[in-house]
């Protein structure tokens, strides 16, 4: 699947860019943790100041709920640092995807 995408991304121009995302899940980018490489040989306990609270909801330290694909998602685009993601922390924009309904 990841070839294929890439080849995909080749034919149209695009750069296809692979991201080590550990922990993106378990760190609160609303709280700025730090958020750790995995290492096997070297295995560590971190602490984060969020949490998931359950499927679909990620709590902050102040309390805050945030749907927890975004907040991973988010921590994916600040941990590959292709794109400046420090002007999201005061938008609020992200908070809370839109649904919208198309059918």
């Amino acid at each position: 699947l990841r070839s294929k995408l890439e080849y995909l991304c080749r034919l149209n121009g695009i750069i296809f860019v692979k991201q080590e995302e550990s922990y993106t899940s378990k760190s609160s980018f609303w709280d700025q943790d730090d958020i750790p490489a995995y290492n096997a040989d070297n295995p560590g306990e971190y602490q984060f100041s969020g949490k998931r609270v359950h499927r679909g909801q990620y709590k902050t330290a102040s309390g805050k709920a945030i749907n927890a694909d975004v907040n991973g998602a988010l921590n994916i685009m600040l941990k590959s640092s292709v794109v400046d993601v420090s002007i999201l922390y005061g938008r609020g924009e992200v908070d809370t995807p839109v649904r919208i309904r198309i059918a």
